[in-house]
């Protein structure tokens, strides 16, 4: 069994989706630690934190590189670097390496369905009547 082949990754799209998601995601996660972990706003911020992931891969594969899947995947993943970086910072502590590998595949399966609405949305632009 192979993996996805990464000799066709569009670096520059990779890194459009991760700049985009970390503009998202770094102030929400500067935001979480500042306001404590048991508010209401923590939680919000937790959310947008999530929603970084997604945005990441949707921005990663908006340019419809070879295999979008595997880019918004990749965008989300090292989004979810950046705010952990912003959260091992400030608790001056390494997280628990088998938690960082699970959050890591679930930010790259948040980037993967970001990109899929990327590749849906574009399917409605182009193809006739796709608006509603």
């Amino acid at each position: 069994m192979t993996g996805p082949d990464v000799s066709g990754l569009d670096r520059r799209a990779v890194l459009a989706g991760v700049l985009t998601g970390l503009f998202f995601g770094l102030p929400a996660a500067v935001i979480q630690q500042v306001a404590g972990s048991g508010s209401l706003l923590a939680q919000i911020m937790l959310g947008a934190i999530l929603f970084s992931g997604a945005l990441a891969g949707f921005a990663a594969a908006r340019s419809l590189p070879p295999s979008p899947f595997v880019h918004g995947a990749i965008a989300g993943a090292l989004t979810l670097l950046g705010a952990q970086l912003v959260f091992s910072a400030w608790s001056r502590s390494f997280p628990n390496p088998i938690a960082l590998v699970f959050w890591m595949g679930s930010f790259a399966c948040l980037g993967a369905m970001g990109a899929w609405l990327a590749l849906w949305s574009a399917n409605q632009r182009s193809s006739p009547g796709g608006t509603r």
